[in-house]
């Protein structure tokens, strides 16, 4: 009797810690409260009405805003890169299927910066040491993008 209550308690701690594992909680900067800053500008629109579309303007960098959305449950996240400048050349990237820290999507579009977003506590060293460059915990931009 003893060995299947000890048997017991080591599957119920197993399973405890790995759901304590897997407790990601969402990209941070996206979870406040909307501000007239945070609305996209009417070109930019997503044409998949099931991505994430209650986007926050995470930072602006060289004349370009870079905004973000993510689902409820956090599985979904999508990154809005809007050149000032260069409205036309604006892009949206969505990535789902996220449970941890990682790397979500990366956009690009000829003449703009590659933009990267990570989830809140991603490592990015490696990311920089490549020359990606942190412009904000969740944003990382590479190299302009040539035709």
């Amino acid at each position: 009797m003893r060995y299947r209550v000890l048997t017991a308690a080591g599957a119920v701690a197993a399973l405890l810690a790995l759901t304590a594992c897997s407790s990601y909680s969402g990209i941070t900067a996206v979870q406040r409260a909307s501000e007239a800053r945070d609305d996209l500008p009417v070109e930019v629109r997503s044409v998949n009405p099931d991505m994430p579309s209650d986007y926050r303007l995470l930072t602006e960098d060289a004349g370009v805003k870079y905004f973000a959305a993510e689902s409820p449950d956090h599985k979904t996240a999508c990154i809005a890169v809007y050149p000032v400048d260069e409205p036309d050349q604006w892009t949206i990237g969505c990535a789902d299927g996220i449970e941890d820290v990682r790397e979500i999507v990366t956009v690009s579009h000829i003449g703009q910066p590659t933009a990267k977003l990570v989830t809140t506590g991603f490592d990015t060293r490696t990311l920089e040491s490549e020359g990606w460059r942190k412009i904000h915990e969740n944003v990382l931009v590479g190299t302009i993008t040539r035709p």
